[in-house]
């Protein structure tokens, strides 16, 4: 879903950096967890000291050998380090060898890495038809990516014939999973009353909040400018404040956001400001605390 609908400024033009801090999107890759798988018969004398980063090099030596053993987490984290030149040199062809194999394995991201090639062709030819097969697998799996990625598919009929009613039923399915970027979308088209639905402002302003609150980035500056414009509802500079410092202080960069602080913090009383000041940091860290779980839970 490529739109730009009116009243928001086009992402396309409002981002300079995009996603500087790994806390607005969450742990895209698994190398947390492939940096603690070990080889069951390794020499101990060879392992990396508790708590010692371990060579990209020794990394991919780790890996391949629990991936000839047939365990799927190494399968995946290999197709990675391939994809990602990561203590190999960078081979699309072998990172695509090795999603196929963790996907035959089971690994639902095994079979979303693996459409993902075939739908832009990295490591293979472009298939549009073996990829919206791997997302439908990789669905199937619990991988709400891909059912955020379907739903593209089925709205706009690219891979697939076009229906606009199961495309977004897959999308409400990935939001209601927690899905920023289908929360995100879903603001969007409801807001331009896009795929036959009524344009209602307040309700995709509680889409984009929701979306925010997730960390989608997107989000995050959209809901800042609709508080500011009082667009879908009344006009609330301090929580405007709040989430263009959110971006602010997370390291995005965007048209006007600078000025837009500026701009509320003159015309909101110094305890709003300081209070839209706390409620940022307190949500950078709470982000940043989350995600750092999530990469212990991985190993």
């Amino acid at each position: 879903m490529r739109f730009c609908p009116a009243g928001i400024i086009c992402l396309a033009r409002l981002f300079v950096l995009g996603l500087l801090f790994l806390f607005f999107s969450g742990p895209t890759l698994t190398l947390a967890a492939a940096e603690a798988e070990k080889p069951e018969a390794q020499d101990p004398a060879a392992q990396p000291p508790e708590g010692q980063a371990i060579a990209p090099e020794a990394l991919f030596a780790l890996l391949l050998v629990n991936a000839e053993k047939g365990q799927s987490q190494a399968m995946l984290n290999l197709g990675i380090l391939y994809e990602q030149g990561v203590g190999v040199s960078r081979n699309f062809t072998k990172a695509l060898e090795w999603y196929q194999k963790a996907a035959d394995a089971g690994e639902a991201e095994g079979y979303m890495r693996l459409a993902q090639g075939y739908e832009i062709g990295l490591g293979a030819v472009a298939d549009m038809e073996k990829a919206v097969a791997g997302y439908e697998k990789a669905a199937a799996l619990g991988n709400i990516p891909a059912l955020n990625r379907l739903a593209e598919v089925y709205l706009n009929g690219r891979g697939a014939a076009k229906d606009e009613n199961k495309g977004l039923d897959l999308l409400n399915k990935a939001a209601e999973a927690g899905d920023g970027i289908a929360m995100f979308d879903l603001g969007r088209i409801t807001l331009s009353g896009l795929y036959g639905r009524k344009a209602e402002a307040d309700k995709a302003r509680v889409w984009f909040l929701k979306a925010a609150e997730t960390g989608h980035a997107g989000g995050i500056l959209t809901i800042a400018g609709m508080y500011r414009e009082g667009q879908g509802g009344k006009a609330e500079a301090e929580a405007a404040l709040r989430w263009y410092l959110t971006a602010q202080k997370g390291g995005l960069m965007a048209e006007g956001l600078e000025e837009a602080i500026v701009e509320l913090k003159k015309t909101l009383p110094a305890k709003q400001a300081g209070a839209a000041e706390k409620a940022a940091d307190a949500w950078l860290a709470a982000r940043a605390e989350a995600v750092k779980q999530q990469n212990q839970a991985a190993k």
